[in-house]
Parts: structure tokens; C-alpha cells; sequence
């Protein structure tokens, strides 16, 4: 195991068990896309045997068609598994899948943050569904969603007495410098750019920027999600066509904050992105504990490429010369030590070790930037 996930899963089971002493249950879910080729097109890809091998490796997750064609998505299981069973399960699956997918009808498997020209057609203006007939291509865009939420007392908490409204904010603040986080490459920064760049803004609704409300880049979750479809509806009555035509809604425990920047990439880490939302989580926590009020983020554009070296306004700049990542975790350090004896191996400064080994896996060029 590398040392960034090493340092990484170490700060994970500290904030787990920090927030769990506070008598929550963090429940964090991963969504990562991806492309295929397939060198025979009549070869259908066989998700149902994908699934079963995910099963048979522990992995709490399965693979679907996506929209676009040649487009697929990994979805986490809501089975009430830890943030750190999580972000394993999303590493191996990430490691796993490119020799399914193969295995099971793709000729070329990619998890990036954009495949090009992966499909064509423009849709005909002012229609979600219906194609016209302009083919030129479309250029997909891969992302890594993280859906943040808790429990207490059996109860999701986010959309209770403003909880979600403070996890939002927290997020939208901290998003800004820890944006190296979940934008790991340079094409994850052209991903941002593609309706703009390729006349996309019809056909792509990922987002681009820091935003709120439902439907925004950290999007809060209740009764309605960012489409604006009902959350959590059961039908009651069908018709004969298997269509509802009586349906109940219970949208509760399906609230959460869902984090829509991230960047499906080979170079994106599962762990460190935990320990980053489980980080935002903690803090939330401690600001209903002792009454404070969750600071407004300020409007800021995220950086707009990976490295700036001359302005220092990329996103590894930035990120080096922030501190809240690193303070947040030693922060949590000090508190579980403070109660806890288990955790007594614990460097007092894992925060600044592991922001230490994430710039310095650029700086020695571990992860060359293609």
C-alpha cells in the first residue's frame, strides 16, 4: 500500500470514530463513470455478469448503462457500510473493472475525465429526449460523485433543523482549495470547460463551477432532486400498463449533500477523498455541538487548470498554500486522543504527512500530468 493511502485510511478511522463518539453514523457513497470501446459493436456488454464477479470480490457496488453510449457507471450500494469499506470497495473496483468490462465485451476500457468523441447527435432544442439532426460528436464527461449524509438516533440528519444547509456551505468553502482533491489531472480541468468550449450546454448538465441549491455542483438533497424529480417515491396502484398511478413519498432518509465535481480519473484516490468529506462532515458536527454558525463561502471561480506556477492560482498551488485539510485532520487527531487511547500511534501531525505526500507525489512525478 502506498503511503498516501496509508495516511490517508489512518485519518479516515480517526474522523469515523470522532463522529461516531458524537453519536452519528457517517454514511458516504461513491458514483464513478467511464467509457468502452467495443471492437465488435454487435456484442452487447454483459453488466449482469460484471455484477456477479463485484459480488463475488466483497465489492458492495454494481455497474449500469449510462446515458451516452459507451458510457458506463460504478454505483456504491446504500447497505450501511462504513466510509472506510467505501472508499476500499471503490479502489478495487476501480482496479477490477477495466478487465471485466473487457472480459465482458469491451475492447477498450477508459476512466477519465473525458471521452472524446464517445458518442454523436445534438439534442433538438428545447427537448431532454429527442435527438435532431445534427450528428456532429459529443464529447462525454466522466465524473466521481461523493454523496455525504449521517445518521443519529436512526435518523438522517440532513434535512433536519438546517444540518444540510451547514454541510453545503462547509463544502462549498472548503471545495475551493481542496480542489486538487478531486481534480487530480489536467483533463479534468478541460471536463469543466466542455459545454462552453463544444457548444455542449444542451446535452451535458455536469457541472462547472461552485454551486448550490438542488441542482448546483454541491447539491443539497431533499424532496426534490437535481432534475427536479420527486425524491423517494413508491408506487402504490399500477396500471395495466405497469404505469404508477398512486404513489407515496418518503424522501427523508434519501437526503444528502451529493459532491458533483469530482473527476473520473486513474489518478483520483478514494481515501483521501473520504477523509476530505468525513473532515467537512466533523466540522459540521462540532458547529451544531457548540451553537456556531457555519461560515458563508465566499463566491470564488475554481482554478481553471492544474498547475499555474507563475500567478500560483492552479489547483496543486493552491492547494499546497492552504491549510485547512491539514489542520482539520490534526484537529481531529487531537480530539481522539484526548478520549481515546487506541489511537495512541497516531502521529499527532497526519494532517501535514499526508498533505506532504500528496504534493510531493507531483513534485517527484509520480503522477505524470499527460
Amino acid at each position: 500500500m502506498n503511503p498516501i493511502d496509508s495516511l490517508a485510511i489512518m485519518a479516515i478511522k480517526v474522523l469515523q470514530h470522532q463522529i461516531s463518539s458524537e453519536g452519528y453514523t457517517p454514511r458516504v457513497h461513491f458514483e464513478l463513470e467511464g467509457g468502452y470501446r467495443r471492437s465488435n459493436p454487435s456484442r452487447e456488454i454483459n453488466y449482469q455478469a460484471i455484477n456477479l464477479a463485484l459480488k463475488q470480490h466483497n465489492i458492495l457496488g454494481s455497474l449500469k448503462r449510462e446515458f451516452w453510449q459507451n458510457q458506463w457507471e460504478y454505483v456504491s450500494d446504500f447497505v450501511g457500510q462504513s466510509p472506510l469499506k467505501e472508499a476500499s470497495d471503490f479502489a478495487a473496483a476501480s482496479l477490477l473493472l477495466p478487465s471485466l468490462l473487457k472480459r465482458f465485451g469491451a475492447s477498450e476500457v477508459f476512466i477519465r475525465p473525458i471521452l472524446w468523441q464517445g458518442d454523436q447527435g445534438r439534442l433538438q432544442s428545447g427537448c431532454d429526449n429527442i435527438f435532431s439532426t445534427d450528428t456532429r460528436p459529443v464529447h462525454i464527461p466522466n465524473a466521481v460523485q461523493i454523496n455525504i449524509s449521517a445518521d443519529k438516533d436512526g435518523t438522517n440528519v440532513i434535512p433536519h433543523n438546517g444540518f444540510g444547509e451547514r454541510l453545503q456551505q462547509r463544502l462549498l468553502d472548503t471545495s475551493f482549495e481542496c480542489c486538487l482533491l478531486y481534480l487530480p489531472e489536467s483533463e479534468g480541468f478541460e471536463r469543466l470547460k466542455l459545454k462552453d468550449n463544444f457548444d455542449l450546454d444542451a446535452e451535458l448538465s455536469s457541472p462547472h463551477e461552485l454551486s448550490g441549491g438542488h441542482q448546483g455542483s454541491i447539491a443539497l438533497y431533499k424532496d426534490v432532486g437535481k432534475h427536479n424529480q420527486p425524491m423517494g417515491l413508491t408506487p402504490l396502484v399500477l396500471d395495466n400498463k405497469h404505469q404508477p398511478i398512486a404513489t407515496t413519498q418518503d424522501w427523508h432518509s434519501l437526503s444528502r449533500i451529493e459532491h458533483r465535481l469530482g473527476a473520473s480519473s486513474e489518478r483520483y484516490n478514494p481515501y483521501v477523498n473520504v477523509a476530505f468529506a468525513l473532515c467537512n462532515l466533523a466540522q459540521t458536527i462540532e458547529d451544531v455541538k457548540t451553537e456556531q454558525s457555519t461560515p458563508t463561502a465566499p463566491e470564488r471561480q475554481l482554478p481553471t487548470q492544474l498547475f499555474s506556477c507563475q500567478q500560483k492560482t492552479g489547483a496543486f498551488e493552491v492547494f499546497e498554500s492552504g491549510c485547512w485539510f491539514n489542520q482539520s485532520i490534526n484537529h481531529s487527531v487531537a480530539l481522539v486522543k484526548s478520549t481515546s487511547q487506541t489511537f495512541g500511534q497516531i502521529p499527532d501531525n497526519l494532517g501535514d504527512l499526508l498533505k506532504q505526500q500528496i504534493i510531493d507525489s507531483y513534485q517527484r512525478n509520480l503522477w505524470v500530468d499527460s
